[in-house]
């Protein structure tokens, strides 16, 4: 298989085009091997630092792809099981109309548990006893496996719970597990010995649109689930730029919001996963564990932001409001501020864009450009 480097170089580099202070970067697997691994731009401005490979990124979302992946990792080692309660690995998570959640409903964001009634400060995160005890008392938004709905924040931290009661090993230690086999490095929370690396993130330029027409209706609500769902991190709602780029904001441990990398590292476990979905081996996963967590298993009206919503386990799928591939089996996550990292097995490649400036909540132009540009590179 063939493919243009060059196009999909200069479509990534043109999504900086009149914004001389934004850094990008975007790195391609085609067939398992790495043929791009560009960067653009700045990670800071102010001080002139480049974007560069070795740069840090806050992917926010986009963790929760490796949710996935860790759950993966736990199915093949016949420690988890998609269809067994939730509440038979963590028993007190069976309280206030959770007893009969499952694993593939709370992967699979049909819980109704999308956000904490009593907020989520970021000191909470870090907090293990005060944050479980937080999440079992949470009672769901809705009756659980009837709806479909978005949860940004506490699902990656449900998760954990899970994992660490299920195998032993919370969600940290098992995506090291993941850094040491294939040679990546993602954290959730950024070590204070790394923030030098972490690239600035940058506010929507003026005029823009930040999110699509059906969650702006939803936010337009100050009532509605979405807009409690926003209010969840006050911290975030005080001054999100200042939040994620400010300590307390970078060191929040929150899986499915908060993790840190470089374009390589998701693109490079991207390209594994894909690798193993079209034949190949892994000590990690199995072809039949990855079509499991990578098969569509809720399609619907997302209850949360509106629009349609299309997830498998901790993935998302291709939908009308997040078009991520073109093919049934491409897989992957966005992270809010226009990063995206995912894979088509059909199509043999896997990718990862992340970007400084904030676009359009959920999918916006430049994630567009770019997988059309790498889907017409492919010869």
């Amino acid at each position: 298989m063939t493919f243009d480097v060059e196009k999909v170089r200069d479509t990534a580099a043109a999504q900086l085009a009149g914004d001389p202070e934004a850094g990008a970067a975007l790195c391609v697997f085609v067939d398992g091997t790495e043929v791009l691994n560009g960067t653009w731009g700045f990670a800071d401005a102010r001080t002139g630092a480049p974007y560069t490979a070795d740069t840090l990124q806050i992917v926010q979302s986009m963790g929760k792809g490796v949710v996935g992946a860790v759950a993966a990792l736990l199915i093949d080692r016949g420690q988890l099981d998609p269809d067994a309660r939730v509440a038979s690995y963590w028993p007190e998570f069976g309280t206030a109309d959770k007893r009969d959640i499952t694993v593939a409903q709370l992967l699979s964001h049909r819980t109704g548990l999308v956000h904490l009634d009593d907020t989520m400060p970021l000191a909470l995160t870090t907090d293990r006893e005060k944050l479980a005890a937080a999440l079992v008392a949470q009672a769901p938004a809705w009756e659980p496996g009837t709806r479909t709905g978005y949860s940004p924040q506490t699902f990656g931290n449900y998760a954990d719970f899970l994992f660490e009661r299920a195998s032993g090993l919370g969600f940290a230690e098992l995506l090291q597990q993941i850094n040491d086999a294939i040679g990546t490095e993602m954290y959730v929370g950024l070590p204070a010995g790394q923030r030098h690396r972490a690239a600035r993130v940058l506010a929507a330029r003026a005029g823009s649109p930040t999110s699509s027409p059906e969650m702006t209706a939803a936010l337009a609500d100050p009532d509605s689930l979405a807009s409690r769902v926003m209010r969840n991190i006050p911290e975030a709602v005080a001054d999100p730029i200042a939040c994620v780029n400010g300590p307390a904001g970078q060191s929040a441990f929150m899986p499915a919001a908060n993790m840190f990398a470089g374009a390589r590292d998701f693109a490079r476990l991207y390209g594994e996963l894909n690798r193993v979905l079209r034949g190949g081996v892994s000590p990690l996963w199995t072809r039949d564990t990855l079509h499991c967590v990578t098969t569509e298993y809720t399609r619907g009206t997302d209850a949360v932001m509106g629009g349609e919503a299309a997830f498998a386990l901790a993935f998302q799928k291709p939908s009308s409001t997040f078009p991520l591939g073109r093919s049934p089996r491409a897989f992957g996550h966005g992270g809010a501020g226009g990063s995206l990292a995912m894979a088509d097995p059909d199509a043999g490649f896997a990718l990862c864009w992340t970007a400084t400036r904030y676009g359009s909540v959920p999918f916006d132009a430049r994630q567009t450009a770019v997988l059309d540009a790498v889907y017409s590179a492919l010869g």
